[in-house]
């Protein structure tokens, strides 16, 4: 069989998997995005005096940024695919058997696709927010500037093609089993969806610990939305701190939407019972 021949059969073997491919992404985002939206803006919920911005989405965003996603998530499939096409030739480091590296090898890659993410995504991310690139490739999702769930996977072809490289990238550079690159991602979407929810969920203490300050939180994301040119990280604040781009405002906005707002539903709520 010559190498064309080859080619032709594993992307025909390939092929019939393509539905399943984009389910699995499109449900692994519809769900976690619908459930967040349930639960922050259609039922009643203990963030309700936690709402970051005090303006509301419209129901015209919600249908714009789901559309958008579905658009992600065809990219995302096409992509995988030929990660998978490659793969089928040999290419990149897939491994099957978990007892070959072990379980705690396999966890320490789900960090490791993390910590790798996070660096990528900053500085693609940045890239991005440049002259050239932003209408281009960022201005779609920026059209969100009050971010809702819907907002994780709301892309434009191109951004969506940026963000699947991920893939590729980390299946180069160490062995990956599927496992890790299903937690790996399921945490990415819950993730996203939070940081675009609209509501903080973290505690107001939150950045006075000196490890847990350098996560990402949903006050931080929110801002980069509304004001463009600060707070770029995905999971963590590291990159932001070294590279002079976390909003100066970012922690006092945060104490005001956690602590200020928490004291003032325990006075109103004091008031009431008096």
């Amino acid at each position: 069989m010559n190498q064309y021949s080859r080619w032709i059969e594993n992307l025909l073997e390939l092929i019939p998997h393509t539905p399943a491919i984009f389910m699995i992404d499109f449900l692994r985002y519809f769900v976690f995005a619908g459930l967040a939206f349930l639960i922050l803006y259609v039922w009643k919920h203990p963030f309700q005096n936690r709402k970051i911005q005090n303006k509301k989405a419209q129901p015209s965003q919600f249908l714009r940024e789901f559309l958008y996603s579905v658009s992600s998530v065809s990219v995302y499939t096409l992509v995988t695919l030929t990660v998978l096409f490659f793969r089928k030739l040999g290419y990149f480091k897939f491994y099957e058997d978990v007892r070959e590296y072990g379980w705690g090898y396999l966890f320490l890659s789900v960090f490791l696709i993390l910590a790798v993410q996070d660096f990528y995504f900053y500085w693609t991310h940045r890239l991005m927010h440049t002259k050239p690139f932003f209408r281009l490739l960022h201005k779609v999702h920026h059209e969100s500037v009050i971010p809702s769930p819907w907002t994780a996977y709301s892309f434009s072809p191109g951004e969506a093609l940026l963000h699947a490289l991920i893939l590729p990238i980390v299946v180069s550079l160490f062995p990956v089993h599927n496992l890790a690159l299903l937690i790996s991602m399921t945490f990415q979407i819950v993730r996203n969806v939070l940081g675009h929810s609209g509501y903080e969920i973290f505690p107001g203490r939150f950045l006075s610990n000196g490890i847990l300050k350098h996560i990402n939180t949903n006050t931080n994301h929110d801002m980069h939305h509304q004001f463009f040119r600060y707070n770029f990280g995905l999971y963590t604040t590291i990159w932001d701190g070294l590279f002079g781009t976390i909003h100066p405002e970012y922690e006092k906005t945060f104490r005001k939407i956690t602590e200020e707002k928490e004291k003032r539903l325990s006075d109103q709520i004091e008031n009431d019972t008096n």
